[in-house]
C-alpha cells in the first residue's frame, strides 16, 4: 500500500501539481480524475485526503504521518469527513437519490447535503464520486451547484476513465487531472513493490500489455491459472474461422469457475476481453508490417473493444458472451445498439 507521496509510482506530475496548489493555497474545489483503470486514481485520492486530514502534519508539507487516527481512518475508509458515492452493482447509473436524497426527503440528505455540514474531525471535507462514467444527465444536474460553488475547505473529486465519457456540464466545472498509463519500468516496479508479483520483466510487461495498462487486471492475469486461460482463449481466436460455440462455451466456463460473486465474474470477463483486444492488436500490427491488412481483423478488434464498453454498461453477461462469440466468428463489429 502506498503510504506517502514519495512512494507514488509514475505520476510525478500529478504530485507536483497538488504540491504547488497546496503550498500556494490555491487548491481547487472540484477535480475530475481521468485515466485508465489501475493507473493510481484512487491512490492519489487517498494520498490527497490523508494530506488534508492528517492531524500531525501540515498539508503544505505533503507528508501525512500515516499513523494518526485520521490517517488510519482514511485508509480504512471510515473517516467521517470523507463522503463517497458509488454506482450500485445492480444499477447502470448512479441514482439521483445518492446526491439529493429520496423523494420524500429531497435536499435534506444525500451527498450534496452532507458536504455542506461542517467537518466533524478536521478542517477539511473530501467528497469522492466513483464511477463518474456512469453519471446520467439527471444525476449530473444535481451536482452542478455543488461543483461550481463547493463549501469552503471542501474538495470534490470525480473519478472516470476518459473525458469523452463525461458530460460537458461536468467537465466545465472541474479541473481535470490526467493520470496516463505507466511506463514499462514503472509498471514492473508497481507490480513488484506494491502488489508483490515476482516475475521477470518480460512476463510482467506482457501482462500489462494484455490488460491494456490496467494494473489490477495485470495482477489477475499473473495469478493462478491465468496463463492456461490465456493460452486456451488464444487457441480459439487464432483459428482462421473461429467457432462461436466453442468461444461461448470457453467464456461461460471461465466465468462459472470463479463462482457467483458478481464482481469476480465481471473481472474475469474483462480479462478475457482484454486478452482478445491485445491478440487482435498484435495481429493487426503483423498484417500491416507484412502489407496485407485484413478488414476482418479490424472488425474483431473493434468488437473486442466494444465488449469491454458493454460490460461497463452492465449488459446482460449471457447475452454479451453469445453476441461477442457470434460477431468474432463472423468478423462483424457487432453494432447492436444497447448490447453491442
Amino acid at each position: 500500500m502506498t503510504q506517502g507521496w514519495s512512494e507514488l509510482i509514475g505520476q510525478s506530475s500529478v504530485r507536483a501539481g497538488f504540491q504547488a496548489a497546496i503550498s500556494q493555497r490555491r487548491l481547487g474545489g472540484s477535480y475530475l480524475f481521468i485515466g485508465p483503470p489501475g493507473t493510481g486514481k484512487h491512490t492519489v485520492v487517498q494520498l490527497l485526503a490523508k494530506t488534508l486530514l492528517c492531524r500531525l502534519s501540515d498539508p503544505q508539507e505533503m507528508t501525512p504521518c500515516g499513523h494518526c487516527e485520521a490517517c488510519q481512518q482514511v485508509v480504512a475508509g471510515s473517516h467521517p469527513d470523507i463522503l463517497r458515492v458509488q454506482k450500485p452493482k445492480d444499477k447502470t447509473v448512479i441514482p439521483v437519490a445518492s446526491f439529493i436524497g429520496e423523494p420524500d426527503n429531497r435536499m435534506r440528505e444525500g451527498f450534496c447535503h452532507d458536504l455542506r455540514i461542517r467537518p466533524l474531525m478536521g478542517g477539511w471535507k473530501v467528497g469522492v464520486i466513483d464511477d463518474a462514467d456512469c453519471l446520467n444527465e439527471e444525476g449530473a444536474n444535481c451536482l452542478l451547484k455543488t461543483l461550481e460553488e463547493p463549501p469552503s475547505k471542501t474538495v470534490v473529486i470525480l473519478i472516470g476513465t476518459s473525458e469523452q465519457r463525461q458530460l460537458p456540464t461536468i467537465r466545465s466545472r472541474c479541473q481535470t487531472v490526467r493520470l496516463g498509463p505507466l511506463s514499462r519500468d514503472d509498471s514492473c516496479k508497481l507490480l513488484r513493490d506494491v502488489h508483490g508479483v515476482q516475475q521477470g520483466d518480460e512476463i510482467l510487461h506482457e501482462a500489462v500489455q494484455i490488460s491494456g495498462g490496467d494494473i489490477h487486471a495485470a495482477v489477475r492475469l499473473l495469478e493462478g491459472e491465468s496463463g492456461a486461460v490465456r493460452d486456451g482463449l488464444l487457441k480459439l481466436l487464432q483459428d482462421r474461422a473461429p467457432n462461436p460455440v466453442e468461444i461461448a462455451k470457453f467464456f461461460n466456463q471461465q466465468v462459472s469457475e470463479v463462482g457467483k460473486d458478481a464482481s469476480k465474474r465481471r473481472a474475469m470477463l474483462r480479462d478475457l476481453f482484454s486478452i482478445s483486444v491485445q491478440h487482435f492488436r498484435q495481429r493487426m500490427r503483423s498484417e500491416v508490417f507484412a502489407g496485407r491488412l485484413q478488414h476482418v481483423t479490424g472488425n474483431r478488434l473493434d468488437r473486442s473493444l466494444r465488449a469491454i464498453r458493454e460490460l461497463d454498461r452492465s449488459a446482460n453477461q449471457a447475452t454479451l458472451i453469445e453476441c461477442f462469440a457470434s460477431d468474432i466468428a463472423s468478423g462483424e463489429t457487432g453494432d447492436r445498439g444497447e448490447i453491442g
